[in-house]
């Protein structure tokens, strides 16, 4: 059994450790940030650059498809297709696609006017697979 005085030290010992204000909410703040940085740093291959660009309207077909990435990654699967005609899934030459890279370079084919997405998943470094999808026109 407990003494009256064991008791007061177990609860103020508790409250002390619960109270998270000044210092103490500073410590377990930073405490967090150090354990969580390095899985920040090792997290999925960012695209920073596709073209044709999301949203735009070209008066001419633009030449290629370009994709960059922050690091490299493996591109497991690109399609364009025509929205107009219920997304029609267009052929494109992938010759260029076997390895890892930051940067990928896929020659358009020939398209009339009319609205297109792209729709890509790669392979990052982590390997998780990241995806995306750029919308685009032709006038």
């Amino acid at each position: 059994m407990l003494s009256l005085n064991q008791k007061k030290h177990i609860y103020i010992t508790s409250v002390n450790l619960i109270n998270f204000s000044g210092k103490n909410m500073i410590k377990i703040i930073l405490s967090f940030f150090f354990i969580i940085s390095p899985t920040l740093s090792y997290s999925h291959s960012q695209l920073t650059e596709i073209l044709p660009r999301e949203n735009v309207v070209y008066s001419k077909t633009p030449p290629e498809i370009k994709l960059k990435f922050r690091s490299e990654v493996k591109l497991v699967k690109i399609d364009l297709n025509n929205i107009n005609e219920k997304n029609q899934k267009l052929k494109l030459n992938l010759d260029s696609l076997n390895k890892r890279s930051k940067e990928f370079v896929i020659p358009m084919p020939k398209i009339s006017s009319g609205k297109y997405n792209i729709l890509w998943r790669a392979l990052s470094p982590d390997g998780h697979i990241i995806k995306g999808k750029s919308e685009f026109e032709v006038k």
